[in-house]
């Protein structure tokens, strides 16, 4: 007996077989076009079955031409593209500037929304505004520079398009030319502050040649910060501060004054800045470690001033010489000879190729250093020694995971109960949890304790040690939470708790 099937169930099953290849077919082009997460191995098939159980069903309208039709998107970014290097033209030699970036970006942002290949997280845009940005992207290694450079390894990480700016006004075209891809602006105090105080009557005076704000001329209006009569310009819940130290450095205070530390941990009333953190992870484990540590201790601080024994900022005065004699020599199993212990500097700077001496004191200074250098000597010495700036360095975190342990000045401590850390104020107030062998606490002037540290820190070598808060993946979690959270409630929050319960007026749009 032969079984019939009637024409329409025959159609319905081949749409059926149809859609369902078409969805196994997307499946699998999503799999091959997803970034791998940073710690993902390509081969890894357990890596593939996770991002097919994530998988989201396509939009089939948009591929067979009813979905929505984005060409207008596209030519707007690309428009943008074309206005930002027409205001803020970038010489063709320029290749390491953030502003040499942009157009790059915007163009692949504007590609793949055309060709339907923007991976994860690509669609959203955030603009750095601060000038550390552009320092970290050209070597420098300041404190800030060295946090954002682990900020723009955080947001790449997580595929978001990077767009930099020198200034409000080219923070502004960046941000008018895709509002609603705009998830965060990163600024720096300052440039916070002259986006707020722009309008008719101050443009004038706040132009500079390098980020020039005249384009506004010939539109009649003027303006940079959301408020009312500029209603276009840049929404303040949206801006956030890039800012190293304690204390708010923004109009809507510190849950909007992003802070490298979690200063909230150590304040009396735990109220501080919005901690975003940094890790120095991927850079540190570059290094590759020597297979044996120098007998000497290294010296935190590159300025000479910081090692005049008159300043008071100097915690260790006439104290260093006699502890430094007081450690014992290392046999050194190779020449079978006994070497001396010695303190080393990388300080002050060469005058006619010598090293300055720093105040008749009985260190020997190698003068400065280019970062590779200075890693290098840091990686093989027993011991780095803070004595009492700079503060918050990013350099006792490098030690740590050069597995070189740290001794941490106290310059102040509870007489009644000295062993109370959370009462201590630090060289390092982030590092006053951490214990020895990984970092030692030393009371200013005390050449007991000094000593005792000096003999525990050259007698227990450490592992690499990295806070748990400062590996890659915390720092990366943090980034993605500051860029995916809508702060509009906080910012609202802000404004009442303190304009409007104070009586104050607010002039801006959020």
């Amino acid at each position: 007996m032969v079984l019939l099937v009637p024409p329409r169930f025959r159609i319905t099953a081949l749409c059926i077989t149809f859609f369902t290849t078409l969805l196994t077919l997307a499946a699998f082009f999503y799999i091959s076009q997803s970034p791998l997460p940073e710690d993902e191995d390509a081969s890894d098939n357990g890596g593939a079955l996770h991002r097919l159980m994530s998988f989201h069903a396509p939009d089939l309208g948009s591929w067979i031409g009813l979905g929505v039709d984005r060409s207008e998107e596209v030519r707007q970014i690309r428009e943008l593209r074309e206005t930002f290097m027409t205001r803020f033209p970038v010489p063709e030699e320029d290749t390491a500037s953030g502003r040499s970036k942009n157009a790059p970006a915007l163009q692949r942002l504007a590609d793949c929304i055309e060709s339907g290949t923007c991976g994860e997280g690509e669609e959203t845009v955030v603009i750095l505004a601060s000038f550390h940005f552009n320092n970290a992207l050209n070597g420098h290694t300041s404190g800030e520079d060295i946090w954002a450079l682990s900020s723009i390894e955080a947001f790449s990480a997580l595929n978001y398009t990077l767009l930099y700016s020198a200034g409000p006004m080219d923070t502004l075209t960046l941000y008018q030319g895709m509002p609603d891809k705009v998830a965060v602006i990163l600024w720096e105090g300052g440039g916070l502050k002259e986006c707020l105080a722009r309008n008719e009557d101050t443009w004038q005076e706040q132009e500079v040649a390098h980020t020039s704000g005249k384009f506004q001329e010939a539109e009649g209006r003027f303006g940079c910060m959301k408020r009312e009569g500029y209603e276009e310009g840049i929404p303040l819940h949206k801006s956030f501060t890039f800012h190293f130290w304690e204390g708010p450095e923004h109009p809507l205070g510190r849950q909007f004054t992003l802070a490298p530390e979690d200063y909230g941990a150590w304040a009396k009333d735990g109220k501080g800045n919005h901690f975003l953190g940094y890790s120095i992870e991927t850079r540190c484990r570059s290094v590759e470690l020597p297979s044996e540590k120098l007998h000497r201790g290294l010296i935190l601080g590159k300025r000479k001033d910081y090692f005049d024994p008159e300043s008071r900022d100097f915690y260790w005065p006439d104290l260093l010489g006699p502890t430094s004699d007081a450690m014992p020599s290392a046999h050194n199993a190779t020449s079978g000879e006994d070497v001396p212990f010695e303190l080393i500097a990388t300080a002050g700077k060469n005058q006619d190729g010598v090293p300055e001496d720093l105040f008749g004191q009985k260190i020997h200074n190698l003068g400065p250093q280019t970062q590779d250098g200075w890693n290098a000597i840091l990686s093989s010495s027993k011991f780095l020694l803070g004595i009492g700036k700079p503060w918050l360095s990013p350099s006792p975190y490098d030690a740590l995971c050069f597995g070189v342990p740290f001794i941490n000045p106290v310059m102040y401590w509870d007489k009644e109960n000295p062993h109370d850390w959370s009462k201590w104020i630090t060289q390092h107030n982030a590092l006053r949890a951490v214990e020895p062998p990984f970092v030692y606490h030393v009371q200013k002037g005390n050449g007991t304790q000094l000593e005792d540290a000096f003999r525990a820190a050259l007698e227990s070598p450490i592992d690499r040690y990295i806070p748990p808060n400062m590996r890659k993946d915390s720092v990366k979690e943090r980034h993605r939470a500051l860029v995916e959270t809508d702060w509009m409630p906080w910012a609202e929050a802000a404004v009442e708790e303190l304009f409007t319960n104070k009586g104050g007026q607010f002039w801006y749009g959020l």
